[in-house]
């Protein structure tokens, strides 16, 4: 039988939400560097992911014996060390006849998720390690230098900031520790796919939340927070979603389809309706309003009937692809749609994907080979022979 590992993550529901247990008592410097954030209006979502990053550290500490004040800089390499050989505790535990880690789906052209952690998961706990030294270095709770590499210069995170113009640039590297991420990248499901796993819902409270996350373009979270009352307006097919964050509530156009599933589902399946309560609510056993986990298994079992692996937010994908096809929409209407800081992250669907790259090739070896070139008109050949005479 496998030990627990020590230490634990627990939500409150008074005071601060999400504390950090360890190895059985409140970790006070971790509440405060939390309390810190939460007073900065940092979300409760974040304010969880923090506090998982800096119980795996801690734990990783407690094997190796050192507290959390004398760690330095060799503690912090070993740990990247092993979280690059590490498997996902979460990921362990899959089903035996699921799918492979690390295969890609045949229909999708989508990987599955491998057991050990992603790239970008290392460089945010390296990123999350660094902001709580900085903040108990400056709270004097123990350690004198903050043992985690920083990510960002100090003179205002700009790097070059100071640059003598009389000097050549130098090239910067990626900053120790911090791992080689892949390019951004998208997916959108193709109109047949789209069809296919719409068809594969069971009930018209999903068929509703489909349509909107593919007319909308909101994201998962976005969507499941809608209440009645406030934001929904079926006269003017808009809903009013809290952007992501932002979190300012920012009112977005969806399709008549989706209002349609939505007065179905409100109708035949008779969810609370309370002004200014959830619309989304679960189907089975006691009515409580369904959260991002629920939703995505929704997903999942569309998935399994299909043997699809999308995910919720390819449907975002898929509609901000939709709408970049569509001449009548500019890029920056659909950054507005989607609500993007920069357009330089809209810009992201505009690039070709490969299944549109491999039609257009094959496409283009399918013409005919275009005639060699010719004088045109041509020439009358008693006319030159009148002209020039006969051959020698």
């Amino acid at each position: 039988m496998a030990v627990a590992e020590p230490g634990r993550v627990v939500e409150f529901e008074w005071g601060l939400r999400w504390r950090v247990m360890f190895p059985e008592v409140e970790h006070l410097a971790v509440s405060g560097f939390l309390r810190d954030l939460a007073a900065s209006d940092c979300s409760p979502g974040t304010l969880r992911s923090y506090a998982y990053d800096l119980l795996r550290w801690f734990r990783f500490l407690h094997q190796r014996w050192t507290p959390w004040e004398r760690a330095e800089r060799s503690d912090v390499r070993e740990f990247v060390e092993w979280l690059r050989e590490a498997p996902v505790p979460q990921r362990l535990n899959r089903r035996p006849d699921g799918p492979v880690p690390g295969s890609v789906n045949a229909i999708t052209g989508r990987a599955v998720p491998g057991v050990r952690y992603a790239p970008r998961t290392i460089n945010h706990q390296l990123s999350v390690l660094f902001g709580f030294y900085e903040w108990a270095c400056g709270a004097d709770l123990g350690p004198l230098i903050n043992p985690v590499p920083a990510q960002r210069l100090r003179s205002g995170g700009r790097v070059e900031g100071h640059h003598n113009p009389m000097e050549n640039f130098v090239v910067h590297r990626r900053a120790t520790y911090r791992q080689k991420v892949p390019r951004p990248s998208w997916r959108a499901i193709p109109d047949d796919a789209a069809d296919a796993l719409f068809g594969a819902l069971r009930s018209h409270r999903d068929r509703a939340l489909v349509s909107f996350w593919l007319s909308s373009g909101a994201r998962a979270a976005e969507l499941l927070g809608l209440c009645h009352g406030t934001d929904l307006d079926a006269g003017a097919n808009t809903i009013t979603v809290v952007s992501k964050g932002t979190r300012l509530r920012e009112t977005i156009p969806a399709s008549v389809d989706s209002f349609v599933w939505l007065a179905l589902y409100l109708r035949e399946e008779c969810p609370p309706a309370l002004q200014g309560g959830t619309v989304w609510w679960t189907r089975q056993g006691t009515p409580r309003p369904l959260t991002y986990h629920a939703a995505r298994a929704v997903l999942q079992r569309a998935n399994a009937a299909l043997g699809t692996n999308w995910t919720l937010h390819d449907l975002r994908h898929t509609a901000a692809a939709r709408l970049l096809a569509d001449p009548a929409f500019t890029l920056f209407d659909v950054q507005t749609i989607l609500r993007h800081a920069s357009v330089s992250t809209t810009q992201i669907y505009t690039q070709p994907r490969l299944e549109d790259l491999v039609g257009k090739v094959l496409e283009h070896y399918a013409r005919p080979r275009p005639a060699g070139p010719s004088i045109e008109p041509p020439y009358d050949t008693a006319a030159v022979r009148e002209l020039l005479g006969p051959p020698a």
